[in-house]
């Protein structure tokens, strides 16, 4: 029976995953499991100072945690699920004295949150598995829905199903995504040393369901049948049962029942209101004097984060997804889980490494050289879990400018070599680019309070390697509340969607199959 609940939770984490970003179709939100997750809550909460009326949700799982334990780890995490599946290939191997770890590492992650550095994205298991799916599994999916419709499109055209036959998948294609492919499979490879060696030793929500379990109304209970065999013992999947099998972890134990089905007594019950046999935990001095070392982890942590800036080059060029909030509060909201990159129609929004420091690795950001950022989408704003990026209409986020478009001379070929090319501005949807003579020819100029940064231009520039024009952070307009219409207002900004004359014609008196004054071939 728990098996199959855990498939069922996977499966709807699965379904969710790839359904978010469908609006209003889906009656639930397709970030449930990131909303309901605790430890996301709790650190994002505490690095931003505010608290997120999104993430209340989670108070579900501490309510449950409160009467069953770590059943959200036993029955409903998807990462735990993995694990499982995977343990029944795996070897069984000795247990390790290493249960105490993941509350070091959640005081880590407290303390570093307590000055402003969020890193529920390095350790939280549903932000983790969320950012796998986006960087390997969704890629994945797409490329193998699309060699089933080229399979299936000859039958197709035969029998003039014109949208089956003309269907195509855009493939999502993520730089850098072999990291997230090499931390997956470490995390998994650990599950060959013990089984869930993560959820043991390592899982610090796993930590924060585990101190509300110490006060669980249901419990594990041995009866007077037991003769000690220690089957129990030897079998737990968290290794909860202590050597004496009447005492148990409360918080290790998820409430699987194996201890309960391979008792040849069945002396094992989890009646609510059962006696409390807890075992033995480390000693307090002991215990004390390593939350203590890791407190002072957490704060020398945070501070090597934000003493490690990224280049001027590197944050001139940094584009954050329209309707971001402000750096530092984007930084202390944002958990990387990827729903941003994934729901993006274009592609344009990739996972930073070092562009905003150490502090900005796997947050998006947009690159504009392989797509724009299109004007009729808004989806990275519904699929936010934690208002990193705020949800906005489309006519505010058409406000939300991303920054400004700059064009380098040197690399231009109108500039450089008087030809004749207009990509750039033919593919301006805010006519923000105009040609105006220069020296006796004609050159495009950026109207800087045109521009809204999307990117286009940049995508669509034809010279080969880094595009002629390219879009920089300047005057880029990011609010964590107000309205950003009013906002460009007061700017005196003019972003309106290009009317389809941008006012520039060749003169009348040029002969036909001729170059106007100014270009060359």
């Amino acid at each position: 029976m728990r098996t199959g609940i855990q498939l069922l939770f996977l499966g709807v984490f699965t379904l969710l995953f790839f359904c978010n970003g469908w609006g209003e179709t889906v009656p639930v939100p397709g970030d449930l499991f990131l909303r309901i997750d605790p430890l996301v809550a709790v650190l994002s909460c505490i690095a931003s100072r505010h608290l997120h009326y999104n993430l209340l949700l989670s108070l579900t799982v501490v309510v449950s945690a409160l009467f069953a334990g770590r059943f959200f780890c036993g029955y409903v995490c998807p990462l735990g699920t993995l694990f499982d599946l995977a343990g029944r290939i795996a070897r069984k191997k000795k247990r390790y004295q290493l249960c105490s770890v993941k509350y070091y590492i959640l005081t880590f992650l407290v303390a570093c949150a307590l000055f402003g550095v969020n890193l529920a994205y390095l350790f939280d298991p549903i932000a983790f598995l969320t950012r796998a799916y986006t960087f390997l599994l969704n890629p994945a999916a797409v490329f193998t829905a699309n060699l089933g419709l080229d399979a299936v499109r000859p039958a197709a055209d035969t029998f003039n199903l014109v949208y089956l036959a003309h269907k195509h998948f855009h493939q999502p294609i993520f730089l850098k995504s072999g990291i997230t492919f090499v931390l997956f499979l470490f995390v998994f490879i650990l599950n060959f040393f013990t089984h869930r060696f993560w959820c043991r030793y390592l899982c610090p929500l796993g930590a924060l369901l585990g101190l509300l379990a110490r006060f669980r109304a249901v419990r594990r209970h041995v009866g007077t049948a037991c003769n000690s065999c220690m089957k129990c013992y030897q079998d737990c999947p968290m290794g909860a049962v202590a050597p004496q099998p009447r005492t148990t972890r409360e918080d290790e134990c998820i409430l699987c029942g194996t201890c309960a089905s391979i008792c040849p007594q069945q002396a094992i019950s989890f009646p609510p209101g059962a006696p409390l046999f807890v075992a033995p935990q480390p000693s307090g001095a002991a215990a004390g004097r390593r939350a203590v070392l890791a407190t002072a982890g957490g704060v020398l942590a945070a501070c090597a984060f934000r003493a490690m800036p990224a280049s001027a080059t590197m944050r001139r060029r940094l584009l954050r997804p329209p309707g971001s909030v402000p750096e530092q509060t984007f930084l202390r909201l944002c958990v990387r889980c990827g729903e941003c990159m994934k729901v993006c129609p274009t592609n344009t929004l990739q996972p930073c490494l070092f562009e905003s420091s150490l502090e900005g690795i796997w947050s998006p950001r947009l690159f504009a050289r392989l797509a724009g950022c299109d004007q009729t989408c808004k989806l990275c704003g519904t699929v936010c879990p934690t208002g990193a990026i705020r949800n906005l209409t489309l006519e505010e986020k058409k406000h939300a400018k991303i920054g400004t478009a700059v064009i380098d001379e040197k690399r231009c070929l109108v500039w450089e070599e008087d030809k004749l090319c207009l990509i750039c501005d033919e593919q301006c949807p805010y006519n923000a680019i105009v040609f105006r003579w220069e020296k006796g020819f004609r050159r495009p100029f950026v109207v800087d309070n045109k521009c809204n940064g999307c990117g286009f231009c940049e995508e669509q520039c034809p010279v080969e390697g880094e595009a002629a024009i390219i879009v920089t952070a300047q005057d880029e307009m990011r609010l964590a509340r107000g309205s950003y219409i009013e906002k460009a207002r007061e700017l005196q900004l003019h972003i309106e969607e290009d009317p389809g004359d941008d006012g520039f014609f060749f003169d009348d008196d040029i002969t036909p199959g001729t170059l106007p004054k100014g270009f060359r071939k």
